[in-house]
């Protein structure tokens, strides 16, 4: 897709032409995806039980304070990432068995769970991306001693990311990145409901991060706010779409590579690959 085409107002929907990419590795594995999807979600269904465990561990026996896991940005945006790599995993597994028809390329319009997978995909990876960048620029200080937990939940959630957007074939769009804004603005009033209901944190102070101290420092909690919703997401969001236009032009160049290097007649066949590569990159 051209960046003229990229711009066009029909790409705030959720419409593709090719709904098989959704379940499909980059190089095109389908079973390979599978296995892919099955692993991811495995293991984020782990780390999220145990970062819910370390959790009451931090907040002593009261428990009042143990479920304090789901006021935490970080835990939501894990919680998120989780989802969606559940929804992948179960997506995947439906269309292979039931559903041949998008496996071998003969649907051209996307289902309403292709769609939900989507969502969940985009939100997630600007979501994460953002805590990783918010967490080591603002929250962290140096301290206290980093843990299993933390770098998992703050850095490697950010690698799983990255990795994502390398080996699937899911179209990343730039309008797309409505769907975390709208995740992080119900967050930033979950914030404000939550101060105002007379909720604390961890330490029993009145807030629920430092930065975002609506009943100390209210200015400077909507700043913040401010900047994540309208900067940060968006920014994380191009970050994502930077990573996708990559993937494409090395898939393109390797394509090309491998057609250099066999005999005419297997040049000519990969010469339509490429050439309906590039269509599909045009039209998409």
């Amino acid at each position: 897709m051209s960046y003229k085409e990229e711009f066009r107002l029909k790409n705030f929907l959720l419409d593709y032409n090719w709904p098989q990419h959704f379940v499909q590795l980059q190089c095109g594995s389908i079973k390979g995806y599978l296995g892919w999807r099955v692993l991811s979600c495995l293991y984020h269904v782990v780390w999220i039980i145990i970062t819910g465990a370390y959790s009451w561990q931090f907040a002593g026996p009261d428990p009042n304070q143990q479920v304090k896991w789901f006021i935490y940005l970080t835990d939501w945006a894990y919680f998120i990432l989780t989802m969606a790599t559940l929804l992948d995993c179960v997506v995947v597994a439906y269309v292979f068995i039931a559903r041949k028809d998008i496996v071998e390329g003969k649907m051209t319009t996307m289902t309403w769970y292709l769609k939900a997978d989507w969502v969940m995909f985009e939100m997630s990876n600007a979501a994460n991306f953002m805590i990783t960048i918010l967490f080591w620029s603002l929250i962290y200080k140096g301290d206290y001693p980093t843990n299993a937990v933390i770098i998992e939940t703050h850095a490697l959630n950010s690698v799983y990311v990255i990795l994502n957007l390398f080996f699937t074939r899911v179209p990343v769009r730039i309008y797309h990145v409505f769907h975390s804004m709208l995740f992080a603005l119900v967050y930033v009033l979950f914030s404000v409901v939550y101060y105002a209901s007379g909720g604390k944190n961890y330490h029993d102070q009145p807030y629920i991060y430092p930065v975002v101290d609506w009943g100390g420092n209210p200015e400077w909690a909507a700043f913040y706010s401010l900047m994540a919703l309208f900067i940060g997401l968006p920014v994380c969001h191009l970050i994502c779409y930077a990573v996708y236009v990559v993937r494409l032009v090395i898939y393109r160049k390797c394509l090309i590579s491998k057609s250099s290097s066999r005999s005419e007649h297997e040049r000519d066949f990969e010469n339509i690959h490429i050439s309906a590569v590039t269509s599909y990159s045009n039209k998409s």
